[in-house]
Parts: structure tokens; sequence; C-alpha cells
């Protein structure tokens, strides 16, 4: 599900999201691609999971999924 309105990816975002569970955000530019998938990667180390990052710059959306690590 894509969040046009979204212009920043957060941490509140990234802790209530579930197991599996995918979401895009529709970013500026892409410094804030890169900021959004630093952010997430660094979140898996402090809530014990693992999230992983798509980015697709002709549209300027980081999609996001976070999963559980082994």
């Amino acid at each position: 599900d894509i969040e046009m309105e979204v212009t920043k990816v957060r941490t509140a975002v990234l802790r209530e999201m579930k197991f599996g569970q995918s979401k895009s955000f529709k970013v500026p530019d892409g410094a804030a691609v890169e900021s959004g998938k630093n952010l997430a990667y660094r979140m898996g180390r402090i809530l014990g999971c693992k999230f992983s990052a798509r980015a697709d710059y002709d549209n300027m959306i980081l999609t996001i999924t976070k999963t559980a690590t082994q």
C-alpha cells in the first residue's frame, strides 16, 4: 500500500508493521530513499527483526518489508 502523503519514513511506522508486511513510501528525492533505507536497517537491529528495502529511483518510491530474524 503506497502512502502517497508520507514523505518521510518514520520509526513509529516501522515499529507498527507486522512481520511479512510491506509498506511503500513516496519520498521527495534520492537522499530520502537512502535515509529511509538506513533508518529501516538500524531499526531492525534495535527491534530484533529484519527490514528489507527496495528502491524505485525513477518514481522515488521506497518499499520496506519487515520479517522475523531466524
